[in-house]
């Protein structure tokens, strides 16, 4: 993963070597972004196969495509049509093993553990992040080729480990592709948890994007240096970190809790209101109010540091989030798997695609100042929507009654249950 995040540093420099013009280095993005339309069929694919053969030949078919650009490059022929080509595909065979990565995961861990697999995976997740990006910019600084090497050595030994993955895979029925989509779709559809699951974090996901762009606008306004933007930005991803490590932890957390509050019933209808306990407890609620939490912070100052620190609370929240959505998927649609997670992710990708048109507007119409705080009060009606709005919080705390004023009691068997189990499938208990 860190080597596929690399890449997406590696091209643009790829295609302005040589004195091109900077406006391939956008049409390279473009090309290596476009795949993220095919998660939905790709989706619908990887549920038919044998998911180890998914990740196996998407891994090949990248090291195929990454060494036709070493090969240009030592001969000193790299067209950039040849470029904008392995962008695309090498994007498209990622799609293919990202999700077939985690319908991997679903297909050979124990439905108890799924939870702390997930949590695992999403830690990989935000650290190659953390660390592709500055290596894919350090090493082609050092050498173009460089991060491109490296990328096949990491290739190479996932593929290695891959071999000696055990487990069986049975064959699986085939309906007509479009079908098989649909199915896809209509699940998360019916769905209640996944549904607003799957909203709630495209907006939110809208959201940050937009306050990437503000923060943006107020560096050039207050002359903040490259690196301390790069720094700040950043922050979210060791927020993510910190969140997904967190996430098998939460069941003892949100007990320990519900046992401290029973003795302090406002602060335990505050608790659960936020989802943090009994009743109340949702990671996707919870979710909502840090992100709130988190603007208010950032909406108070100007200063950097006060910035860094609401977006490590947000990828926090949004660590937390992810490890819960993947843990409820793969207990309740293990077949349907990359199918969920491809429409997910579209939606997902496709709000943080207009998220900077939307700050961006913002900024035009209302200044800085003001839009941090129309962001701030867009995300507080998204909280109190999902908190109050009976519907809503019922697919996301499926024991929630506060209509009929049990939200804050004691329960203090689910107290001591919850430290068993950090994540509940939607129609049981919570999540």
């Amino acid at each position: 993963m860190a080597g596929t995040r690399a890449l997406g540093v590696v091209y643009p420099l790829l295609a302005v070597l040589d004195g091109r013009s900077v406006v391939w280095a956008g049409w390279v993005v473009f090309a290596w972004t476009v795949p993220t339309l095919l998660y939905i069929p790709a989706g619908a694919l990887v549920d038919r196969w044998d998911p180890r053969l998914v990740l196996r030949w998407s891994e090949v078919l990248r090291g195929v495509a990454i060494a036709s650009v070493v090969l240009a490059l030592a001969w000193g022929r790299l067209d950039v049509w040849h470029l904008l080509a392995v962008a695309f595909f090498e994007a498209a065979f990622s799609v293919f093993s990202s999700l077939a990565e985690t319908a991997l995961i679903s297909a050979i861990v124990r439905k108890k553990d799924i939870g702390n697999a997930m949590a695992v995976h999403e830690s990989s997740v935000h650290i190659a992040v953390l660390t592709g990006r500055p290596l894919g910019g350090l090493l082609f600084g050092w050498m173009p080729v460089a991060p491109l090497f490296a990328n096949l050595v990491l290739i190479g030994g996932f593929l290695t480990a891959l071999r000696g993955l055990g487990g069986s895979f049975g064959s699986r029925d085939r309906a007509p592709l479009l079908q098989e989509i649909r199915r896809g779709i209509t699940v998360v559809r019916g769905d209640a948890f996944l549904r607003v699951a799957t909203w709630l974090t495209a907006s939110t996901n809208m959201i940050f994007q937009a306050l990437v762009i503000v923060f943006i606008a107020s560096g050039v306004d207050h002359g903040t240096s490259p690196l301390v933007t790069g720094l700040v930005l950043a922050a979210s991803g060791v927020g993510g970190l910190v969140g997904s490590l967190v996430a098998p932890r939460r069941g003892r957390v949100a007990a320990w809790l519900s046992r401290w509050t029973d003795r302090r019933p406002l602060v335990g209808k505050v608790t659960d209101h936020a989802g943090l306990t009994r009743r109340g407890r949702s990671t996707l609620v919870l979710h909502a109010w840090l992100w709130a939490l988190s603007l208010a912070l950032i909406a108070s100052t100007d200063a950097p540091v006060f910035f860094a620190a609401g977006l490590v609370v947000m990828g926090a929240a949004g660590g937390l989030s992810n490890v819960t959505i993947k843990t409820v998927t793969s207990r309740s649609h293990p077949d349907l798997i990359a199918r969920v997670t491809g429409f997910s992710r579209l939606v997902s990708y496709g709000a943080s695609a207009v998220g900077p048109l939307f700050g961006s507007v913002l900024l035009m119409v209302l200044g800085v100042h003001l839009t941090v705080f129309a962001l701030l009060g867009l995300t507080l009606l998204i909280a109190s929507l999902v908190t109050w709005v009976r519907r809503l919080r019922r697919s996301l705390s499926p024991r929630w009654e506060a209509v009929s004023g049990h939200a804050g009691a004691t329960e203090p068997s689910e107290s001591r249950g919850a430290a068993n189990d950090a994540v509940y499938e939607p129609q049981q208990v919570t999540v």
